[in-house]
């Protein structure tokens, strides 16, 4: 069966490791990269521009987004999003990211022009330092590990999900 082989789940850290805490994504991409991934996911680094990430949604059933935010939330709080059916909430998207367009307005680009998965889940951790470095703060880089079990965790559910190994219960 074709639809099998295809990756099923999409993996994106997000981010930009030159401008300190916005690296945390690609931290966690990095990290799951170097361990064992099982079929049917697929981990990638996004570091341009979130708006890039709709050349690669295209052939997976589900994304899961791991990024940064300024919520105004403590720094290394980690935040999970289900933005399927609905826009991110207003403290996680706008002008603070360090991007020219958010991860708030890639999803809704991608849902305009219909090039959405039909899952879209985004985990997000607070940042404190956002400018230039390479060294992620103290309470993001401690926030690191439990992110990335969390978002493997999540790709694998939802990988059985669309492989048809879940539960039968529409997510």
């Amino acid at each position: 069966m074709a639809e099998a082989r295809r990756r099923s789940v999409l993996v994106v850290g997000v981010g930009n490791e030159l401008r300190r805490d916005d690296g945390a994504g690609i931290a966690v991409a990095r990290r799951l990269a170097a361990g064992e991934v099982p079929g049917g996911i697929e981990v990638r680094e996004e570091h341009g521009e979130p708006v890039g990430l709709l050349e690669h949604w295209g052939s997976c059933d589900a994304v899961v987004l791991v990024d940064t935010m300024r919520s105004g939330a403590a720094p290394g709080t980690v935040r999970r999003i289900d933005a399927s059916a609905e826009a991110l909430p207003r403290g996680l998207q706008g002008p603070a990211s360090t991007h020219a367009i958010g991860l708030g307005d890639a999803i809704e680009l991608a849902r305009t022009l219909d090039r959405a998965p039909r899952r879209v889940i985004v985990h997000a951790v607070e940042g404190r330092r956002f400018d230039a470095g390479a060294t992620l703060s103290p309470e993001v880089a401690a926030a690191v590990p439990a992110l990335a079990a969390a978002v493997l965790r999540e790709a694998r559910e939802l990988a059985a999900t669309a492989l048809g190994g879940g539960t039968g219960q529409d997510p």
